[in-house]
C-alpha cells in the first residue's frame, strides 16, 4: 500500500471522511434524507477526531461542535436518541 508521508492515523481518518462524503452523495441521489443528514453531520467530525487524536483539540471540543452542528442541521433529536441508546446499552452490560 502506497501511503506517501501520511500516518496510519491520518489515513484512517481521511478514508472515513471520504467514505462519509460518498455516503452523503448516495443519500442525496437516492433521496434518503436520514442517510444524507447523518453523513453530512459526521463527515467533518471525523477530521475533528483526527485533530483530537493528535492533540490539536480536545474530544470535549469535538463533542461540543458535533452537538452544535446537530442543532444547525435539525439532527438534534437523532443525536439525543443515540446518546440515550448508548447509555441504555452500557447500563445493560453492567447488569
Amino acid at each position: 500500500m502506497h501511503t506517501s508521508d501520511k500516518t496510519s492515523l491520518e489515513l484512517v481518518h481521511r478514508l472515513l471522511f471520504r467514505a462519509l462524503i460518498e455516503i452523503r452523495a448516495q443519500g442525496h441521489e437516492q433521496k434518503n434524507k436520514l442517510v444524507f443528514h447523518l453523513a453530512d453531520l459526521f463527515h467533518n467530525t471525523v477530521l475533528d477526531t483526527e485533530a483530537a487524536a493528535e492533540g490539536r483539540m480536545t474530544y470535549e471540543e469535538v463533542m461540543r461542535q458535533l452537538e452544535e452542528k446537530a442543532k444547525e442541521k435539525n439532527c438534534e433529536k437523532w443525536l439525543q436518541s443515540a446518546f440515550k441508546q448508548i447509555g441504555n446499552a452500557e447500563a445493560a452490560q453492567q447488569n
